[in-house]
């Protein structure tokens, strides 16, 4: 088996720690609310109804953001596996890759595939 580049691997390990974090932050909005309001906003300006409002939007955008991220890590890991494949078929001459086209005709035929125009 051929290994996956370290480009691919580092960014699919980064993508995935950020879906985790934003996840959890899409879960549990309310402790992730209290911890920033803590150290950066002041004390002087608390506000229930705020304070819902901020929970429920972190919930609402964490969530699509997550999913977003995720759907890119798995994108990066797909690239990353598919990587030497596709490296092997750029290095092919024109008559190579004609000839694996036409075996690729053959094959779809004989299996009673209909051939790609």
């Amino acid at each position: 088996m051929r290994e996956i580049p370290i480009q691919y691997q580092i960014a699919c390990v980064i993508l995935t720690a950020l879906f985790i974090w934003s996840f959890s932050i899409a879960r549990e909005p309310r402790g992730w609310r209290r911890l920033f309001q803590s150290m950066f906003a002041k004390s002087e300006t608390f506000s229930v109804n705020r304070n819902k409002t901020i929970d429920e939007a972190l919930k609402r955008y964490g969530i699509v953001i997550a999913m977003i991220i995720l759907v890119v890590d798995v994108s990066c890991f797909v690239m990353g596996v598919t990587y030497p494949f596709r490296q092997k078929l750029k290095s092919l001459s024109p008559e190579q890759r004609e000839n694996m086209n036409e075996i690729n005709k053959f094959e779809n035929t004989k299996s009673g595939v209909s051939p790609l125009p």
